[in-house]
């Protein structure tokens, strides 16, 4: 069966990520932590959830926003994967303490399985994953759904995560696909609501 479009991009971002030296990863990953950190949504946020980083897989290391965002005394929560059936996924969010807490599920990714949980209601700002994504805040994930089901009834500011070279003009869509409110990259900050774009060299 030929692949689809959102397959090809999800292959071609996988291999730029893991082709980069642990060294490229991780400066490309604290620039965009830096970056993300300054936003304005991020800076006036009581409640901020992020993801735990699957390094391996080449995702960007948000470890540096967390452990920011925990020193500011922001309440930081992580999502945790309540129901793995597919095409029916659920996640909900729960109180990141510290790594000592956290615990790998079945597919290696570290949650707060024991954590106080936070109702999506009371989240500011959610960080969200992605392979790669385009200019209208479009992502790409795994394709399993999980982000798109628990932000599609919710209203708040939402900041993909993506490096510079993984980010395209457009990418194909479904009904219920859920765009992010932001992009952040290595350089760029994209606002795909308002269609603007800033950038700045990165330092």
């Amino acid at each position: 069966m030929p692949s689809s479009p959102k397959d090809i991009l999800r292959q071609q971002f996988d291999a730029y990520r893991r082709a980069l030296s642990t060294s490229e990863h991780n400066s490309r990953s604290r620039r965009i932590c830096a970056r993300t950190k300054q936003h304005p949504a991020v800076q006036n946020a009581g409640t901020l959830m992020a993801y735990w980083p699957h390094v391996e897989r080449g995702e960007v290391d948000t470890r540096p926003l967390i452990g920011a965002c925990v020193a500011a005394g922001m309440t930081v929560a992580l999502p945790v994967v309540t129901r793995f059936e597919a095409g029916n996924p659920a996640m909900e969010a729960r109180l990141f303490s510290g790594t000592d807490a956290l615990e790998a599920n079945r597919w290696g990714l570290h949650e707060p399985v024991h954590g106080e949980r936070i109702l999506p209601a009371d989240l500011d700002v959610i960080i969200v994953p992605a392979f790669g994504v385009d200019q209208h805040g479009h992502r790409i994930g795994h394709g399993s759904g999980f982000y798109d089901r628990f932000l599609g009834d919710l209203d708040c500011t939402t900041i993909a995560l993506s490096f510079d070279a993984c980010m395209v003009n457009d990418i194909p869509t479904a009904l219920h696909d859920v765009p992010a409110t932001y992009v952040i990259t290595e350089t760029t900050t994209v606002t795909p609501l308002s269609r603007s774009r800033a950038s700045s060299s990165a330092r």
